[in-house]
């Protein structure tokens, strides 16, 4: 059979650190081997009842055989929207400051697509999630790397930054609760968040995939509840951990209206959004 060479940027690619991860536990446990599978944050609960049931009557629905409206069911929006109002006191405009997502994982890839050319500067943690490393080769940007150490608390220390690393950089991804050091985010971590990427005219993009991950009373705060992010940055909210629905794919980006409306505009040119059961059943949560 003939073989066809991959393009040159799916050569360029970096090896996808989770993909590989679960290939070798699956063979280990294949083989034979107990093997506890740290290859993904999989939920070990089942999804809500209530959720499951809102799925099984909406994918009877000949309505949901259609195709969706291309930017989501507005339902879904202000689901979204009230979520954040009711869980962190911000409000959202459905329309225009929420948009709906296949995964956590996608808006993450696709914000880096919709704001950086070729050799631009993207800020990201490090550790971080890989999956920042994937939108940016696609993009063919570049890392300048924020170490997180114990002595800062595992925040990134601007003012280790460089002027001309700061001046360059169009994006920063921060996540907090963090992946991998469980880390959480003070408010005034994120006051100096706002103030440094507004000096420097930078997005910042904070990936809160564990927003429900807190303990001993702490709710983990929200990037967006901070004076002035809206005007600099967005947020991607997965339903996957706090609802134990990893598998059914459906996250939404909240935050500034510009970078909202580039994620809808390169999605309407790659899908017609979600499955509308799905979305009722997200909706439901």
């Amino acid at each position: 059979m003939k073989h066809f060479e991959p393009s040159m940027m799916l050569q360029s690619l970096p090896k996808q650190f989770f993909a590989a991860l679960v290939a070798r536990a699956g063979m280990a446990s294949a083989a034979g081997h107990d093997v506890i599978n740290l290859g993904q944050g999989n939920p070990d609960m089942p999804t809500p009842a209530h959720i499951v049931e809102a799925l099984q009557a909406a994918a009877a629905n000949p309505l949901n055989h259609k195709y969706p409206p291309f930017r989501g069911h507005r339902y879904l929006k202000e689901a979204a929207a009230g979520f954040y109002e009711r869980e962190y006191g911000v409000r959202l405009e459905p329309d225009s400051e929420v948009a709906v997502l296949f995964g956590g994982k996608t808006g993450l890839v696709e914000v880096v697509q919709c704001l950086l050319n070729p050799g631009d500067t993207a800020l990201v943690p490090d550790p971080g999630y890989p999956d920042y490393w994937s939108g940016i080769e696609l993009a063919r940007a570049v890392m300048e790397r924020m170490p997180l150490t114990a002595e800062n608390g595992f925040l990134p220390d601007y003012g280790t930054i460089s002027p001309e690393a700061a001046d360059r950089a169009k994006l920063m991804f921060l996540n907090y609760p963090n992946n991998p050091t469980g880390a959480v985010a003070t408010e005034a971590f994120f006051r100096d968040t706002v103030k440094f990427a507004g000096q420097h005219n930078i997005c910042v993009v904070h990936d809160f995939a564990y927003a429900a991950l807190g303990y001993d009373g702490v709710r983990p705060p929200s990037y967006l509840q901070t004076p002035g992010a809206k005007d600099n940055g967005i947020e991607i909210y997965t339903l996957s951990k706090t609802y134990n629905m990893a598998g059914w794919r459906v996250a939404f980006a909240a935050g500034n209206a510009s970078v909202i409306e580039s994620l809808n505009l390169l999605q309407d040119h790659m899908y017609v959004s979600l499955f509308g059961a799905v979305q009722e059943a997200a909706g439901a949560g």
